[in-house]
């Protein structure tokens, strides 16, 4: 499971949950990708070549339009509404926080 942060555009505002780079596995990896046609950032699986899978498809699919067509890497930087730098705020999304044991 890839590691995710909140990006935030100080810019316009834009927001996503994201992963910062891929995570390489040993079947399949996730990378955070971006879809040029409705401007969306997610992180999807995509099978590594040669890896015996057929659970996964070959092409990622967009989540929102459903085109592979416009699916490329993300930056981790670029946002994909006015190309400006956005910052990734906070920590890990869905990590454990520790208790302290007072």
């Amino acid at each position: 499971m890839a590691t995710k942060y909140k990006f935030l555009c100080k810019s316009c505002k834009y927001e996503c949950i994201s992963s910062i780079g891929a995570e390489f596995g040993p079947h399949s990896s996730e990378l955070p990708m971006i879809c040029s046609s409705c401007a969306l950032i997610d992180t999807y699986t995509i099978p590594n070549p040669g890896a015996i899978n057929t659970e996964l498809p070959l092409k990622p699919v967009c989540r929102a339009c459903g085109s592979a067509d416009y699916l490329d890497p993300w930056d981790g930087l670029t946002c994909p509404h006015c190309k400006n730098h956005m910052r990734a705020s906070g920590g890990h999304i869905g990590s454990q926080r520790r208790s302290r044991d007072w």
